[in-house]
């Protein structure tokens, strides 16, 4: 018994997922990851903890003095972003996304360190973290809707 085989088109084949690999890299995987991390940071914003009144933030100056902000209610939800990390920092990866809080306009200098008070209980009666039950809570929805746009996309680029 014996068997002949054919195949035909393999360099055409090889260049399409070459094509296919480049588009993937460049676009694709940006969607992907983003897309997920959209997902994380609009659950973070759920749950971040919300002072009940205003309050009052002293940051210094540079000048030797200090400034005080009132800040209203709501102003760490408000300043939790997602970041799209560049090539240089990402060490092989395709494409990388965090969630992440940004210092704003509201409280120049001090978003991220009343962030850092609330998640660890600093200098409260009690922690109110956010951003790891914000990642536990929809890690999976995060990942189902990152690996949904990968084979959407690649299934366009690969039609092309």
């Amino acid at each position: 018994m014996s068997f002949n085989i054919k195949i035909d088109g393999l360099d055409k084949l090889q260049k399409r997922l070459r094509k296919l690999g480049n588009a993937v890299q460049e676009e694709v995987a940006k969607k992907a990851t983003g897309r997920g991390t959209a997902i994380i940071r609009d659950e973070a914003k759920a749950i971040a903890y919300k002072a009940p009144n205003s309050y009052k933030v002293y940051n210094s100056d540079g000048k030797g003095g200090k400034t005080c902000t009132v800040v209203k209610p709501g102003h760490v939800g408000r300043s939790i972003i997602m970041k799209r990390i560049p090539a240089s920092e990402r060490r092989g990866l395709t494409s990388k996304h965090i969630v992440t809080v940004s210092n704003s306009k509201e409280i120049p200098k001090g978003a991220k360190q009343i962030a850092a008070f609330i998640e660890y209980g600093i200098n409260m009666p009690q922690p109110h973290p956010f951003m790891r039950p914000a990642f536990d809570n929809k890690r999976g929805e995060a990942k189902k809707a990152a690996t949904k746009i990968l084979m959407t996309e690649v299934r366009k680029e690969w039609k092309k």
